[in-house]
């Protein structure tokens, strides 16, 4: 099942992204907060549309309850233009089927993409790593457990809340999984959704620091030279 939290974008390119990839329609649920359900059930008559909570960290956590234990779910934001797989001889719908068996191969929880886009980047990188590596929030494959451990407690604003993720998974499985073949092509920082970069960096750095408190021993402060801060987690090798 794929899943998409989405706020104030009724015109959303993810939706024709996963129609291009030949993703059907009934896979996919769009999760929405009360004022704006109408607005949605207007653009997408086509689709399920959920009234959830708002704000994007209690809306991942409304989703996650509203499944049962071992429900492996897709989750990604509604302005992906693209998910290039050109590294891989897989479709998409393959390539989260091959994500979510590499899961249980591995004892792991948690899937992700690499979280940049251009593939210079991507080009000389490990297949599949198991290591402590970033999950980007914007596409990942989770295996659904309502444990309290598991639940993000520190990224209020939703700005660092996929670092936290990746952490709970790995401190509690030692295991989390990215295909570093495989990136979603997105602005993470566009208008609409979540706001600007300009308008989040008090609270991204406010995030950093917790971070930086609830994980002393998995990663450090960096402050890049635009002044947004950062949390680079450490290397930490899997089980």
């Amino acid at each position: 099942m794929i899943v998409i939290p989405s706020y104030n974008r009724p015109n959303m390119k993810t939706l024709k992204m996963l129609e291009k990839h030949h993703i059907s329609k009934e896979q996919i649920t769009i999760y929405v907060v009360k004022e704006e359900e109408e607005d949605y059930k207007k653009a997408y008559p086509d689709y399920t549309i959920v009234v959830g909570i708002k704000g994007i960290v209690p809306q991942r956590q409304f989703i996650m309850d509203s499944y049962p234990e071992g429900m492996n779910l897709v989750f990604m934001d509604d302005d992906i233009e693209e998910i290039d797989l050109s590294m891989t001889s897989l479709t998409l719908k393959e390539f989260i089927d091959y994500a979510f068996q590499q899961c249980n191969e591995y004892g792991a929880y948690l899937w992700g993409v690499y979280p940049v886009y251009n593939p210079y980047f991507r080009k000389n990188q490990k297949e599949m790593t198991t290591c402590l590596n970033f999950i980007v929030g914007c596409f990942y494959g989770i295996i659904v457990r309502h444990q309290d451990d598991l639940k993000i407690k520190n990224m209020i604003r939703g700005n660092k809340d996929d670092v936290e993720n990746t952490l709970n998974h790995f401190i509690k499985d030692r295991v989390v999984l990215r295909f570093n073949k495989v990136a979603p092509k997105t602005k993470y920082f566009a208008k609409g959704g979540i706001g600007l970069l300009k308008d989040r960096m008090e609270s991204i750095k406010e995030e950093v620091i917790a971070l930086q408190k609830a994980f002393p021993n998995y990663g450090r402060i960096k402050v890049r030279k635009n002044g947004v801060y950062e949390f680079v987690l450490k290397k930490i090798t899997s089980k």
